[in-house]
């Protein structure tokens, strides 16, 4: 027997190398077609930010040629005002060559002969020149005259050196009967070298860019370039420039042209490495199958000689049969009481045998699935799944479980599925139902996030709850000695206005309390009718000690003025993060914060100009404006200043005027930026107004209350100042006062005393509570009469006790004269205890 290796037959090495050279080709072609698609799209991108610089540059020369040439129409405006006199003419030039860039010299063009420039050095050969005489043939001038607008002439050579352009606008004057008549032109001239300059074009346009800018000759209609920078342009961008009569064209291209050549060498060199990657590939798969074939051939000799030792062993192999067979017959029987669906398939999930188990979660019955592949029966994206998941057994050789859903006679059945491979490219799928299970874990995760959601929101109810009683507590200390404080003293005492603004401000504070109140689901809010100028002139105490020391508040209210409808509390909460935003602004300078208000008759072209809102209706708007003359803003600015968290301040602001915004659309209004860098800002705000103009407010003196009432009164509260304040107002309606810290003190107090006709309960209390105690004193006494005092509403509280007859509320803050209207309307025929 030789062993030795035979030599591979030509033909076989002419296959191998024709395949290897037609997979190097076929490389060549799909690597280089995608690194070509790649190098285009590189250059389109390149191309792209080029256009994006070229177009921003040609924007920014378009806008200073206009403000230079602007000039024109401010010389203009002065003749026409001074009826063709203009004598201060080099102070006013001198001056609008400072403010408007680029502008190089201002003439006077009477009757078209040049009479005055500024400056007037290097220009005195343009005295007495007349721009509409024969000899001097001047066709801008002359189309400017033609058609009575201004004209470009331009660029052209400068006596002195370099290029200029030349702007000429008619001017035209009115006669005694009214005709206009020519006076002259108003001239511009811009130096395009300082021009440029002051447009920063050097900057805009890097250092790695070549360009150029060109026109089209009116008279022939070819193309003059006369500005470049670098080399000659091959295929640059181009941007087109609109100038009066005419138009500029800026091209611009990359030093050295779109493609990089290290760039394209370096794709060349992936494409051929890429290439000979494919064909030694190639070459290795081709000769495998010589390498297999050479092999077997081997293989063939060596199982000749164990075919016979095979003979032997059939006999052994048709036992081992007779055994398996068995031990089929006892698996099904095994099968047959099982409950769950067990499956055979092959690699492609081809059902190649059903078990006969007792269940009957089947997809379909089992005749109709035997030798059919799942892609035949269920649909494309559960059928991949599944035969993904049988490949994944197969090549991790071991067992794979995931859970899946069926719908079987119209009901969603979840099954759990064990994938386990077996010899031959064959799997078990065994499943199992899990419907209950998945449906209680599903409901058990439902529950699960709606007690965390009702647990977040009970916390932030209960902080905001809690917070309000406090306030109203403290408020209620405040309003009451002001009303006591106001009741003693004589009317022409001087701190009565001192009063009055601290119970203003106390009413403003207590809608803050019922705003939180609101919020935590234990209050009510509800818009009202406002008059704007009344709520600014309310809030001037308020906004002066808000803003810096060094900024003046100044007023500028229109009337009369529309009333509008909405919340007071979050209208003020706009105008005061406006003025605090103006103030901030300011900074440590002096400066002036003007608030305007007025009314607004708006149609549908007045909201194109930039307004943010929702879409609004034309119609009656009331506006309030306020104005600074702080730093200002950029554009860039301008655009973020409303997003949330959004500050130019330190950390921890920003969500001023994003509440500004959200408040002024839920009025269905709009706001309106105007601002610029160091000359301050203006934030306008239009509400929808009601059309009726509101009456001037006259605050009505309530008329003098001459009730007292007699005997013992109960005060029971937790907050000391609150019960040294209520004893105080109860002694002035004639009662005599105990106290108690709590309801169990309270109760104490009670049952060792007969003389007690009356008990004001606080209903938040530690220990027991205003409830609880209620209940107990009704056990005791079952006529006695108690009147609730709380920070939350009356309709909260009466809920809490309906039908158990509490005979009357008071809301905290209270004052006295509320005190006594609710002690005033209890019935008091019976003002004795019974014990």
């Amino acid at each position: 027997m030789n062993d030795a290796p035979t030599a591979s037959p030509p033909s076989d090495n002419l296959r191998v190398w024709s395949v290897t050279l037609l997979a190097f080709l076929i490389g060549l072609f799909l690597s280089g077609s995608t690194v070509l698609l790649y190098e285009s799209k590189r250059q389109d991108s390149r191309r792209q930010a080029v256009m994006d610089l070229t177009t921003n540059a040609g924007h920014d020369i378009q806008e200073y040629l206009n403000r230079s040439i602007s000039s024109t129409y401010a010389l203009a405006a002065v003749i026409r005002q001074g009826n063709g006199r203009i004598d201060n003419f080099q102070e006013l030039a001198r001056e609008m060559l400072d403010l408007y860039p680029g502008l190089s010299a201002l003439q006077l063009v009477p009757g078209g002969v040049v009479t005055e420039i500024f400056p007037l050095q290097g220009n005195e050969k343009a005295i007495g020149l007349n721009l509409l005489d024969k000899s001097h043939a001047n066709t801008e001038a002359v189309e400017a005259l033609r058609h009575g607008s201004l004209t470009l002439a331009g660029p052209f050579e400068l006596v002195q050196g370099g290029l200029a352009l030349m702007g000429r606008l008619p001017v035209y004057l009115k006669g005694a009967g009214g005709e206009k008549r020519f006076w002259g032109f108003t001239a511009a001239m811009i130096r395009l070298e300082s021009f440029f300059e002051a447009v920063h074009l050097q900057t805009t346009l890097t250092p790695d860019l070549n360009y150029r800018i060109s026109r089209i000759k009116p008279d022939t209609g070819t193309i003059d370039v006369f500005w470049n920078h670098g080399a000659p342009l091959v295929r640059p961008v181009s941007q087109h420039i609109s100038v009066p009569n005419g138009e500029w064209i800026l091209s611009v291209e990359p030093v050295g042209g779109w493609y990089a050549r290290q760039v394209v060498l370096g794709e060349v060199a992936l494409v051929l490495l890429l290439s000979s990657l494919g064909a030694l590939t190639a070459y290795w798969l081709v000769r495998q199958p010589i390498v297999l074939r050479r092999m077997v051939e081997e293989r063939t000799r060596e199982l000749s000689a164990t075919n016979a030792r095979l003979q032997t062993e059939v006999v052994e192999r048709k036992h081992a049969e007779q055994a398996l067979l068995a031990s089929e017959e006892k698996l099904r029987s095994i099968f047959a009481s099982l409950t769950d669906v067990i499956l055979v398939l092959d690699a492609e999930g081809r059902y190649l045998e059903i078990a006969p188990t007792s269940t009957k979660r089947l997809y379909r019955p089992p005749d109709e699935l035997v030798g059919r592949k799942i892609p035949d029966v269920f649909p494309g994206e559960l059928a991949d799944f599944f035969v993904s998941t049988i490949r994944k057994a197969l090549a991790a050789g071991k067992t794979i479980t995931v859970d899946y859903p069926l719908v079987i006679q119209g009901e969603e059945i979840w099954f759990t599925g064990n994938v386990t491979p077996m010899p031959g490219d064959r799997v078990i799928w065994s499943a199992h139902d899990i419907t209950q299970r998945k449906r209680a874990e599903e409901e058990r995760l439902k529950l699960e996030k709606q007690m965390l959601h009702a647990q977040k929101l009970e916390s932030l109810g209960v902080l905001a709850g809690g917070i309000a009683h406090d306030f109203n507590n403290i408020l209620t200390v405040i309003v009451g000695n002001t009303d006591l404080a106001l009741m003693r003293l004589a009317p022409e005492s001087p701190v009565i206005d001192n009063l009055r603004r601290i119970e203003t401000a106390a009413a403003r504070a207590s809608d803050l309390a019922h705003q939180m109140l609101a919020y935590s689901g234990k209050g009510h809010f509800v818009t009202e009718e406002l008059d704007l100028n009344r709520l600014v002139e309310e809030m001037g105490q308020m906004l002066s000690v808000s803003v810096s020391k060094k900024a003046q508040l100044v007023y500028n209210l229109g009337r009369p003025l529309p009333s509008i409808t909405g919340d007071a509390t979050q209208i003020r909460q706009v105008l005061m993060n406006l003025v605090i935003n103006a103030s901030e602004a300011i900074g440590d300078e002096s400066g002036i914060i003007t608030i305007s208000t007025g009314r607004l008759e708006c149609t549908e072209p007045y909201f194109n100009g930039g307004w943010l809102s929702d879409p609004i209706q034309p119609g009656l708007y009331a506006y309030v404006e306020v104005s600074d003359n702080g730093c200002g803003m950029d554009r860039e600015t301008m655009a973020k200043i409303f997003d949330p968290f959004f500050t130019t301040k330190f950390t921890g602001r920003g969500l001023g005027m994003a509440a500004v915004l959200g408040i002024v659309r839920g009025h269905l209004g709009a706001i309106r930026v105007y601002s610029e860098p160091e000359k301050g800002s203006t934030f306008k705000v239009i509400l929808p107004a009601d059309g009726a103009a509101v009456e001037p407010h006259h605050a009505e003196s309530a008329p003098e209350q001459a009730w007292r009432g007699s005997g013992t009164v109960l005060l029971i509260d937790d907050e000391d100042t609150i019960r040294a304040l209520a004893s105080e107002m109860l002694g002035e309606l004639g009662f005599e006062v105990v106290t108690a810290a709590d309801g169990r003190e309270g109760m104490e107090i009670f049952r060792s005393r007969n003389d007690i006709v009356l008990v004001l309960l606080d209903l938040t209390m530690p220990h027991m509570d205003g409830e609880q105690c209620f209940r107990e004193l009704r056990r005791l006494d079952p006529r006695v009469k108690v009147v609730m005092s709380s920070g939350f509403s009356e309709h909260e509280v009466s809920g809490k006790f309906l039908g158990r007859g509490i005979s009357g509320f008071v809301q905290k803050p209270y004052k006295l004269s509320a005190l006594r209207d609710v002690l005033s309307s209890l019935n008091w025929e019976s003002s004795a205890r019974i014990r």
